[in-house]
């Protein structure tokens, strides 16, 4: 099953480009299969594949299936432009009041949240057209809307819009003649902090890939 590729800081992102800013729920990352002919069958953190019976993750599967899984059945066949095709990806953020840095307190109790739709053959959704036809379901609060610029950068990481982790920043270029979905994460320094006090300089590191201006 297809993994969510690795985000890159938004040093790397096109300077100028338009792109819709989404808000970074603090949690997990889940991920789930469904087919034309099995429906959902596949499940999944990021890096390890789970079922229900799975300790630290099992009860996402029935949450995820009772908050999205007959509704985007539902998307899927009745959308036009998905009626042919055969297979997606999904996902979401799984959370807790308290979660942090991909750890959870077991007492919370856990939501979660669709922020990506992968399509057989196609890849990643747009970021205009995931808001288009799933945004009637929950999906995480669009931040900012316009060209990527290093105002927004400032504006994420001194917290102007009072998030509790940061931003996924996506838009769309053209790569050799086609569309190319691209994303970015911003942090807030007060996030940021937290890394650093509750985890270690060393995990801080990580958290920008090793590269101390970013901090």
């Amino acid at each position: 099953m297809k993994q969510y590729p690795k985000i890159l800081y938004f040093d790397q992102a096109p300077l100028n480009e338009q792109c819709y800013a989404f808000n970074k729920i603090d949690g997990s990352n889940f991920r789930a299969e469904w087919s034309k002919k099995r429906g959902w069958y596949k499940f999944g953190t990021r890096n390890t594949m789970i079922n229900s019976m799975d300790h630290n993750f099992g009860e996402a599967i029935p949450l995820f299936l009772d908050k999205y899984g007959d509704e985007l059945q539902k998307v899927f066949k009745d959308k036009k432009e998905y009626r042919n095709v055969d297979n997606f990806v999904v996902f979401a953020e799984y959370y807790g009041e308290n979660s942090f840095a991909g750890f959870h307190e077991p007492s919370d109790k856990k939501d979660i949240v669709l922020f990506d739709v992968n399509q057989f053959k196609k890849g990643f959704l747009a970021p205009r057209e995931f808001i288009d036809n799933f945004g009637h379901l929950h999906i995480p609060d669009i931040v900012y809307s316009g060209p990527f610029t290093l105002d927004l950068v400032k504006d994420v990481r001194k917290d102007v819009y009072d998030l509790k982790e940061g931003v996924i920043v996506k838009g769309v270029r053209k790569t050799k003649g086609k569309d190319e979905v691209w994303m970015a994460k911003i942090k807030s320094n007060l996030w940021l902090d937290k890394v650093k006090s509750k985890l270690g300089e060393k995990a801080l590191l990580e958290e920008v890939n090793g590269n101390r201006l970013l901090l």
